[in-house]
């Protein structure tokens, strides 16, 4: 292993304004310290998710708590989620304020024959940065269809309102900021943690050295070598650019060393 200071290397970016992608490559670290980067990517950076929800009229088909779970599961524009504070932390009462908690409402009566679809542009935000990932920026995703939350039948009508906080995928699933975290450290299979039944019916990694000529499905053992490569391919929800995504989870993953380095009683580096 070297000893050389981490080297990261970007190979792709998302070229649109959205960067739900991308993809770099780390050198000269250890793999139990690449692989807690990949974890805290998924499970520790914060973002806001709907967590609090009052149905005040739902005459649709979808019970009330169909509907909430479906709210929750909406990604939401994050950028401001570092600025905010824990709702468990703050000091405001039991249903959260402008410090802690983002007002969402949505109020939607069919009085026509055909079905009306809901989606997330019928769900309005007090606060104009925060607001469903489909909704953002005019412009940006005019391509994209908004999340369908219910259809109304004639006479039906959805009225509520939500919250959104701040959490962590730790806590559950709605707050996790990536579609997948792509992790890979031995393309060629040379070390051995993953053994093929048939390894020739597998199909090359797009990080191979092997030639695309050569008859190996995969590269000879060798039991001297180590890892210390390491292929990320991070692909964002929307609720977050991907690159953001990367540098708040090294951020996390720096202030979660220093407070083991002062439980053992070291000095920090600076």
């Amino acid at each position: 292993m070297s000893h050389d200071a981490p080297d990261v290397k970007v190979t792709q970016l998302s070229e649109d304004d959205t960067g739900e992608r991308v993809k770099f490559v780390l050198k000269n670290t250890e793999l139990a310290l690449a692989n807690s980067l990949r974890r805290v990517m998924i499970s520790e950076v914060p973002t806001l998710a709907i967590d609090w929800v009052q149905i005040e009229h739902n005459s649709s088909h979808l019970i009330d708590e169909f509907i909430a779970h479906r709210l929750g599961l909406i990604p939401l524009t994050s950028s401001l989620a570092m600025k905010f504070e824990y709702h468990r932390d703050c000091n405001c009462d039991a249903y959260g304020c402008e410090n802690c908690s983002v007002r969402f409402t949505l109020d939607v009566q069919n009085d026509e024959d055909d079905v009306r679809i809901v989606t997330t542009r019928d769900l309005i935000s007090e606060k104009e940065e925060v607001a469903p990932v489909t909704s953002k920026m005019s412009g940006q995703y005019e391509q994209a269809s908004d999340i369908v939350i219910v259809k109304l039948a004639k006479n039906q009508r959805l009225a509520l309102q939500c919250r959104a906080y701040k959490g962590i995928g730790k806590e559950h699933a709605k707050w996790i900021p990536c579609c997948g975290v792509g992790f890979e450290y031995d393309p060629d299979n040379a070390l051995r943690h993953t053994t093929f039944e048939r390894p020739e019916d597998w199909t090359k990694s797009e990080y191979s050295e092997l030639l695309d000529d050569d008859t190996k499905p995969q590269a000879d053992f060798d039991p001297t070598a180590k890892a210390d490569t390491f292929y990320y391919n991070v692909e964002s929800t929307g609720s977050l650019p991907a690159d953001e995504i990367v540098s708040s989870a090294v951020t996390v993953l720096q202030e979660k060393l220093e407070i083991l380095m002062q439980y053992l009683g070291q000095d920090i580096p600076t």
